[in-house]
């Protein structure tokens, strides 16, 4: 296996290339010390996209690197890491030392060289991939979607007629998905999904809304989980009425996303840790 150290103005970049058995000579925290000496850099990144799998071994080589910069007050953080990998840290009982993230930017928010402040488009954007996908298969209906936007306090509680909510869990986070439908365009979704014409909400269909959140939910989990987000999914759930209300789960900002149809306007919701500070241009 391969190891290159890059050096940034804050923080050190490790990358790793191959299968880490702790073979290599020097070590990988005897390479790094070397490195350290002087530069008064304390943060970390491994880098581990073309990395198969890390022994034992080469875990404590890591281990030690933290020790060796915790005495700095500094951090390491080990980003796009596969499943492999994931195990391995777990099984040697490091996840506390060796933290994992899902990109470089995560990784400099943990450092607290960088603010988690932006939208996070990579986040965002299989939602709205599989909200066009799956409404367009399963119910026949064109949707194109419209800027996002932050809800504040001040705008309406309700969105929609009637929710489909499901629950997004990670290892990282928790968080909510809710699509809220005005009644005309969920009539027709109704319509085109179960093939006869309705013309008002029933108990009959109200599942319909939870099952569509649980299929777009799931489209999404496939993109993101290949960006290492580990998305999980509860049981989803609908709520319908002139009073009912969303209960999001999740400690972020609810990032809004209006659809338009040839009839009206629908909405997703969506909150999560990972949302937290998220702020819109």
């Amino acid at each position: 296996m391969a190891l290159e150290f890059t050096q940034q103005d804050e923080y050190q970049i490790l990358t790793l290339k191959g299968d880490c058995n702790g073979a290599e000579r020097p070590t990988v925290d005897a390479q790094f010390e070397s490195r350290l000496k002087g530069n008064g850099i304390k943060y970390l990144v491994v880098q581990c996209e073309a990395c198969g799998d890390m022994n034992t071994q080469f875990l404590r080589g890591l281990a030690q690197i933290y020790k060796k910069l915790k005495e700095l007050n500094g951090k390491i953080c080990l980003i796009n890491v596969n499943d492999s990998i994931r195990e391995a840290i777990k099984r040697n009982g490091l996840d506390r030392l060796l933290p994992v993230r899902t990109s470089l930017r995560a990784a400099l928010v943990e450092f607290g060289l960088a603010k988690q402040k932006e939208f996070d488009v990579n986040f965002i954007n299989p939602f709205v991939t599989a909200t066009q996908k799956v409404l367009n298969v399963q119910c026949s209906i064109a949707t194109t979607p419209q800027k996002p936007f932050l809800k504040k306090p001040t705008d309406p509680m309700l969105l929609g007629d009637l929710s489909g909510i499901i629950g997004i869990t990670s290892e990282t986070f928790n968080g909510t998905l809710a699509i809220s439908f005005p009644e005309k365009i969920f009539l027709k979704l109704a319509s085109g999904m179960l093939g006869q014409t309705y013309t008002a909400i029933t108990p009959e269909i109200v599942d319909l809304a939870g099952e569509l959140s649980n299929i777009i939910l799931g489209q999404s989990k496939i993109e993101l989980n290949t960006l290492g987000y580990k998305i999980q999914q509860a049981i989803p759930s609908c709520v319908w009425g002139k009073d009912h209300q969303i209960k999001h789960f999740g400690a972020g900002a609810c990032i809004v996303i209006p659809f338009e149809t040839a009839d009206g306007v629908f909405h997703i919701e969506i909150i999560s840790n990972n949302t937290s500070g998220a702020k819109l241009a």
